[in-house]
């Protein structure tokens, strides 16, 4: 049996403790210290960059402006400022998202490609428009994520941002993944069946 990686292991124990946040926040909410949730989200900052290697600038400066948020949430015990941490993510991913369309491939491509994907230009077409979805995406989330941040209860905030947002991600991705099959299947269709 061959072991994983261990920075495969540090990114999943990272992953998994970013994707918790919310719930962590909420938990902690309820014992009056936020500061633990901004070491917490240090530390998971810290694991992501270990496990990541050598990663690229834009990389190095999304998980600088994470560290700074996190010392800053265990520096100040504030709790909109813990509660704001999900808006922050979105603003990243609309950003690094976003650059891609003025300075093309665009992430999907890049993703795409990356990942073995040949591409014609009907393929880079269609990447560009999944990348604009993902950008109404990361605008509409980080809205709803202010909005419970500022003016929802810790309950529909932790929903929010610990459970809905990641379905509706989960399904704008399984439903790509469908759209794109159905595209795939139509181009290799023979012409008159």
């Amino acid at each position: 049996m061959r072991l994983p990686h261990p920075n495969a292991v540090l990114g999943a124990a990272a992953l998994v403790l970013l994707a918790g946040y919310p719930f962590a926040v909420y938990v902690l909410l309820g014992r009056g210290s936020i500061r633990v949730v901004g070491l917490a989200l240090l530390a998971a900052l810290a694991i992501r960059f270990l496990a990541a290697g050598a990663p690229r600038r834009q990389a190095l400066a999304a998980l600088a402006a994470g560290i700074v948020f996190a010392v800053a949430i265990a520096v100040t015990n504030n709790e909109t400022l813990a509660r704001l941490y999900p808006v922050g993510v979105s603003a990243v991913m609309l950003a690094a998202f976003g650059i891609t369309l003025l300075r093309p491939p665009s992430m999907v491509e890049r993703i795409a490609r990356a990942s073995g994907a040949a591409l014609d230009d009907a393929g880079v077409r269609y990447t560009r428009v999944v990348t604009i979805v993902w950008c109404v995406y990361f605008v509409v989330n980080g809205a709803v994520a202010l909005a419970t941040a500022l003016a929802g209860s810790r309950e529909a905030w932790a929903l929010y941002n610990g459970l809905l947002s990641y379905l509706i991600a989960g399904a704008l991705l399984g439903g790509e993944r469908l759209v794109r099959e159905i595209i795939r299947r139509r181009a290799v269709r023979p012409a008159g069946g």
